[in-house]
C-alpha cells in the first residue's frame, strides 16, 4: 500500500510519520521548497530567524502534547506569553485584565456598562450582529469593526460568525480565559488570576525546528518528500478512485489513498470540478521582516493593531519567543498585512516600505529610521480561509463534490478543510486520522476519504 499526501505542513508531517511508523509507504508533495507550510521559518544571511508571524505550541491534550515533546526531545523551551494589543495609542494586554479596562476612556468604560445591561439580540449570522450580541456595539466599533475590515477587506456584516467564534478563540488561547461574550469576559477579569499561559518553542531556532526533525524522521522511516512540486493531474481507475498522482515534473506517483491537505482551489484545477462549483477564497498574507540596531521597550511576542487607519495588522517579535532567533543586541519586527493575491500589495510589497516604516516609528517600535539594518519581504499563500457569510453553504457543496467524485481522497489540516485552525489542532485531528486509517488498513477494509476526515468545527444542518 502507498499513500500520497498533499502539503508538507504540520498536518501532513505528522499524519505521515504516524503511517510510516506503521508500515503504510508514504509520498508526500509540498509546493514550497522546504517543508512547514505555515509553520516553516525563514533564516536570513545577517543571522536572524523569523517564523510566519507568532508560532507556538499549547495544548490540553495530552497525545498532542507527548507528540511534540517527542519530536523536539530536549529541543525545546517554556516561554510565558505576553500578547498585546494596541488601541487608543497604548500597548495593552491581551487576553484583557483588570488593570487595561479601567485604562479605557471613561466615556467608553460607561457606553460598554450600557451595552452589558442593554444587550442586543444577533439577527442574522454575520460577524457584526454576533459580536454585537456578545460584546456591545461600543466594543465592536471601537476594536472588532476597524481591526477585522482592515484585516479581510469585508465588511462586517458579510462575514460569517465563525470567523469571530475561531478567531477569538485562537487569539485567546488559554481555555481559562472565557471570551465568549462580554460577561464572561468581565467575570474572568473580576473573578481570576491574571493568565499565566506557558508555550513550547524550540530552542535551537524557530518553529520551523519542529518540522525539520520530522522530515528527517520521515525520510529516516522510509517515506518521500518531493518539495517544489505541484500535482498536475489524477489518474483514476475503478469506480473512480484516484490511483496515480502526476506532478508538474511528470512523474507518476501510484496511490491507494490521496490526503490533501493543499488548497481547494488547487483541487478543484487537479479534481477537473465543473465550471458551477461554488468558490470559497483564501486570505493571504505580505511579512516585512526588519532587522533593526534597537531593541524595543515592549515586551511583547505579538502585538494586535486595532485601528483601521493602522496599515498593520500585526507585529511579531521572535526574540521574545527565543533570544537565539535574532543576533545579540539586534531586534527583529515581522510585520503582518492581510492581502489577496490580486492586490497591489501582493504584487509589489515593497511600494509599502515608507508605510510600514512610518508606522513603526508612529507606535514607538523604531527610535529612528537610521536603526533599521534591513528587511527581507515573504509573500505567503493562503494563509487564513476567508469566512463570507455564504461559506458555509459553498463548503458543503465542494466537500460533497470531493465525497461523489475523489472517494478515496480525503480532505484535512487546516488550508484542506478550510478550517482555521492552530499547529495543535492539526496535529490532533493528523494523529487521529492516522489511528483510523491505520485501523482500517490493517484489517483490510480501507473507508471512503470523507470517514477519516477530523476537525472540530461542525456545520449546522
Amino acid at each position: 500500500m502507498q499513500v500520497v499526501i498533499v502539503g508538507a505542513g504540520v498536518a501532513g508531517l505528522t499524519l505521515a510519520s504516524k503511517l510510516l511508523e506503521n508500515g503504510i509507504r508514504t509520498v508526500l508533495i509540498e509546493r514550497e521548497n522546504a517543508v512547514g507550510g505555515l509553520a516553516r521559518s525563514f533564516t536570513y544571511p545577517n543571522g536572524s530567524i523569523f517564523d510566519i508571524g507568532p508560532h507556538r505550541f499549547h495544548t490540553d491534550n495530552d497525545e498532542v502534547q507527548h507528540f511534540i515533546t517527542n519530536t523536539l526531545k530536549d529541543d525545546c523551551i517554556w516561554i510565558r506569553r505576553n500578547s498585546q494589543l494596541y488601541l487608543f495609542g497604548k500597548y495593552l494586554p491581551w487576553p484583557v485584565t483588570l488593570k487595561n479596562i479601567f485604562s479605557l476612556p471613561p466615556k467608553m468604560i460607561s457606553m460598554v456598562a450600557f451595552d452589558l445591561v442593554f444587550s442586543k439580540k444577533a439577527k442574522t449570522e454575520s460577524f457584526e450582529d454576533y459580536i454585537i450580541e456578545k460584546y456591545g456595539k461600543t466594543l465592536f466599533k471601537a476594536f472588532f469593526q476597524p481591526y477585522t475590515e482592515k484585516f479581510v477587506n469585508y465588511t462586517c456584516s458579510n462575514i460569517h460568525k465563525d470567523w469571530a467564534t475561531t478567531g477569538i478563540n485562537r487569539a485567546t488561547i488559554d481555555k481559562k480565559v472565557d471570551t465568549s461574550s462580554l460577561f464572561s469576559l468581565i467575570k474572568t477579569v473580576l473573578f481570576s488570576k491574571d493568565p499565566d499561559t506557558t508555550f513550547i518553542y524550540p530552542r535551537s531556532g524557530g518553529i520551523g525546528v519542529f518540522c525539520d526533525k520530522l522530515a528527517l524522521k520521515i525520510q529516516g522511516q522510509g517515506g518521500r518528500i518531493l518539495l517544489s512540486t505541484l500535482v498536475n493531474s489524477f489518474v483514476r481507475g475503478e469506480k473512480n478512485r484516484v490511483t496515480t498522482v502526476v506532478t508538474n515534473n511528470n512523474e507518476e506517483i501510484s496511490a491507494d489513498h490521496v490526503f490533501w491537505s493543499g488548497s481547494l482551489e488547487s483541487l478543484r484545477d487537479v479534481g477537473e470540478a465543473p465550471a458551477n462549483l461554488p468558490k470559497v477564497h483564501y486570505l493571504s498574507s505580505v511579512f516585512f521582516n526588519y532587522l533593526t540596531s534597537h531593541q524595543i521597550d515592549q515586551e511583547f511576542q505579538w502585538c494586535y493593531f486595532g485601528s483601521k487607519e493602522m496599515e498593520v495588522d500585526r507585529i511579531a517579535v521572535p526574540r521574545n519567543f527565543n533570544p537565539i532567533c535574532i543576533p545579540k543586541g539586534r531586534e527583529g519586527l515581522c510585520v503582518e498585512i492581510g492581502c489577496t493575491t490580486n492586490s497591489k500589495t501582493w504584487a509589489d510589497p515593497t511600494r509599502l516600505d515608507c508605510v510600514v516604516e512610518t508606522f513603526l516609528l508612529r507606535t514607538r517600535l523604531l527610535k529612528d529610521l537610521d536603526c533599521i539594518e534591513g528587511y527581507s519581504v515573504e509573500k505567503v499563500k493562503e494563509t487564513y480561509p476567508m469566512y463570507t457569510l455564504n461559506y458555509q453553504r459553498k463548503l458543503k457543496t465542494i466537500f460533497a463534490w470531493v465525497k461523489e467524485t475523489l472517494p478515496n481522497l480525503t480532505l484535512f489540516g487546516r488550508t484542506g478543510r478550510f478550517w482555521y485552525n492552530n499547529m495543535d489542532h492539526s496535529i490532533a485531528a493528523s494523529l487521529k486520522i492516522a489511528r483510523r486509517f491505520v485501523q482500517d488498513s490493517q484489517k483490510g477494509l480501507l473507508k471512503d476519504g470523507d470517514a477519516y476526515s477530523v476537525e472540530d468545527r461542525y456545520f449546522e444542518e
